[in-house]
């Protein structure tokens, strides 16, 4: 046996060399199907493994738990539809706490509830009169005439620019209208009350000029209401950078520091951002590039930005830093700063550094700041638009996530304060309420007949005159005022946040590893405990993004399949090709006594020898590659893939398993695709040997 098996692999090595034109045919296709799949499995691996971490250290958690009477599936990451979706609710969310811990593979459940909101940012003349406002309450009289100048100074901006639109405009009485209104905030006589009549001054400004600059576009903000101690413990991801994290007890939010940049930052140093990230990180050019010539081509259109937050020697001192840096004696401020902002390639470096240095300092960088006061503006579910104050405690970010704009959409909010917005009152509330109505007397209205008559008293009681002096009405000693004890306070009981109603929670695993087991035991328990809820693992929980690697495998499958597949079909043929070729040397074999067992071993431990051989070699040329990629990392081209990647790189390690797999999958393959011409081959007769070949 061992003396045929030497003599098949002698043979198999002299065909190999003598048909080399095949042997390189079937060789090069198993080579590269050995590659594909030793790479693709190992690349689909590494990104399923840094997406799970992505998803599951942000927000997911392993599992989640929603309201099996939801109407829409949870999608933590949207599910790609406008409007809100209906995901139930977890009345006693204290309840399924209870239950969920008594499972032994359960760490812990973290609340967490998701909704949108909007945040009014008012214009640019707005911010400028507030900031003038506390300048007139300082009574420094100094500081008030020179801010009184540069709102002058950015009044002509305003009216030059009113100028060009009544050019254009369809209906030009209503700008003329704006013009006299905006001559008469120019003129000395306005300015002159400024020491007699403050009060009557900033309300022109405020009521007729500054509409003249129109709305900044309202923030748009995807919150979630949480146990904010409790997520950043069990969330290894989630860090504070600036700020701290809202205390126990305590209203507030936290911002995503990707959204405090993208968003909330001033626009001009947006653009100069973006302009940064393409130009100096990612080597793009303004000339080619059709996003930065975007950028470039808006940023002159910002000055007004920059323009009304310069006041006073701020606004002196920026023109002089200006013309020196420009080599201008340009005087006016605003055409300067129109040049400044025109980059090209060559300039933009340099005007990039001289912004941050010199004008950022002297102008208000961001909409808020930490420890500053936002109203949340958000619809509760009856339909009526709730505001809720909060602090802003700090800022954050997902370790490894920071250029993600995925994992920096949420921003986090107490989920006594989501409540509120969603429009449930917690038991304090409640509590509170009760108290109020105690002091007001509540009378029923029996129909709605009555219902006028109830409110606004009868006919003959609608309209009263008061005749002669009302002076002792005046002085009548007001109702005992009503306290409003939480908004004044803002604080609540820290045991709210981990009884009553949440929307979801999310399960964090002693060991992810059980991960399917561990949720169908879950969902048994809490079928047993009559809680009618659903549970989903992270990758359902996240919606369509979830299922991303799901769908990329079975295209990579899909694909591998036929790749395969059409190469099988190809070493067919050349082996059927071969075979005919090789008629007069099989029939001689056959001829000399070979039997057709002989023959089809023979066929197999070619097929074989090249196989294993040119599957190896495309399997180790995969683990080499995988390993150069896995020290130098593959660079996340958009913020999209770096959630997918985990962070700005990607380091791609080598599935052991498919290195190994691969190469005996392929040759067996090929195998298998090699017994009909091999079958073929064994019935050459012997008289074969005797024939002229044609």
């Amino acid at each position: 046996m061992l003396e045929e098996l030497k003599v098949l692999l002698l043979v198999a090595v002299r065909n190999i060399a003598l048909h080399k034109v095949k042997s390189l045919v079937v060789g090069g296709i198993l080579f590269s199907g050995s590659f594909l799949v030793v790479f693709g499995l190992s690349f689909l691996g590494s990104i399923e493994n840094t997406m799970s971490q992505s998803i599951i250290g942000s927000v997911a958690g392993h599992l989640q738990v929603y309201s099996a009477d939801a109407k829409d599936d949870l999608a933590l990451f949207g599910s790609g539809f406008f409007g809100r979706d209906d995901l139930g609710e977890i009345p006693k969310f204290e309840q399924v706490r209870e239950e969920i811990l008594k499972h032994p593979n359960v760490a812990s459940i973290v609340p967490m509830s998701f909704e949108n909101a909007i945040i009014g940012r008012g214009n640019l003349l707005d911010e400028l009169f507030e900031r003038f406002r506390k300048t007139v309450r300082s009574g420094s009289k100094a500081e008030i005439a020179a801010m009184s100048e540069s709102i002058r100074q950015n009044l002509r901006t305003v009216r030059t620019d009113l100028e060009n639109e009544i050019k254009i405009a369809g209906n030009p009485d209503d700008i003329k209208k704006q013009i006299a209104d905006v001559d008469l905030a120019l003129s000395d006589s306005f300015w002159s009350k400024i020491s007699t009549d403050p009060e009557s001054l900033m309300i022109f400004l405020e009521s007729k000029i500054a509409p003249l600059s129109g709305e900044k576009e309202p923030l748009y903000l995807r919150y979630m209401g949480t146990h904010p101690e409790l997520f950043s413990n069990e969330f290894k991801k989630f860090k504070i950078i600036e700020g701290e994290n809202i205390p126990a007890g305590e209203r507030g939010i936290l911002i995503s520091k990707r959204i405090y940049e993208t968003q909330l930052k001033n626009i001009v140093a947006r653009g100069f951002d973006n302009l940064y990230k393409g130009i100096v990180v990612q080597d793009k050019s303004i000339v080619t590039d059709i996003s930065l010539k975007t950028f470039a081509t808006d940023l002159p259109k910002q000055y007004l930005e920059i323009l009304v937050q310069l006041t006073g020697e701020n606004r002196s001192l920026t023109l002089a830093e200006l013309q020196k840096f420009m080599k201008t004696q340009e005087t006016s401020l605003e055409k300067v700063l129109q040049d400044f902002l025109t980059v090209d390639d060559k300039n933009f470096r340099e005007r990039f550094d001289f912004f941050y240095k010199v004008i950022v300092p002297k102008i208000r960088l961001y909409s808020f700041n930490t420890g500053e006061t936002i109203n949340l503006r958000s619809y509760t579910r009856s339909g009526f638009l709730k505001t809720v104050p909060l602090k802003i405690y700090g800022l954050y970010l997902f370790e490894g996530l920071e250029s993600s704009d995925l994992a920096g959409a949420f921003n986090f909010v107490d989920l006594v304060s989501y409540r509120e917005l969603y429009g449930r009152m917690s038991d304090e509330g409640q509590k509170e309420l009760e108290e109020i109505r105690s002091k007001i007397p509540i009378k029923s209205v029996e129909n709605a007949a009555n219902l006028e008559d109830s409110l606004f008293g009868a006919e003959a009681q609608i309209e009263t005159r008061a005749e002669g002096p009302q002076t002792a009405a005046v002085q009548a000693k007001p109702a005992a005022a009503l306290e409003f004890r939480r908004s004044q306070s803002g604080r609540y009981d820290p045991a709210e946040l981990k009884t009553g109603l949440t929307i979801n929670a999310a399960i964090i695993l002693k060991n992810p590893r059980r991960i399917a087991s561990t949720r169908a035991e879950i969902e048994e328990l809490l079928k047993q405990a009559k809680l009618n809820l659903r549970v989903v693992d992270w990758k359902q929980a996240s919606g369509t993004l979830g299922q991303l690697v799901t769908v990329i495998r079975a295209v990579l499958l899909i694909a591998v399949a036929i790749i395969l597949i059409v190469a099988m079909a190809i070493i067919n043929n050349a082996i059927m090709m071969t075979t005919i070729e090789r008629t007069r040397e099989i029939g001689t074999l056959r001829a000399i006594g070979a039997q057709r067992a002989f023959i089809l071993r023979m066929f197999f431990i070619e097929t074989m020898t090249i196989g294993l051989l040119a599957s190896a070699a495309g399997s180790l040329l995969a683990v080499t590659l995988l390993s150069i990629l896995n020290v130098k990392g593959i660079a996340a081209p958009s913020d999209f893939l770096s959630f997918i990647f985990g962070g700005p790189k990607l380091y791609p390690s080598v599935s052991a398993g498919a290195a190994v797999f691969a190469p005996v999958a392929v040759s067996l393959l090929a195998l298998i695709f090699t017994l009909y011409p091999a079958f073929m081959a064994s019935r050459i007769s012997p008289a074969a040997a005797m024939q002229d070949r044609e």
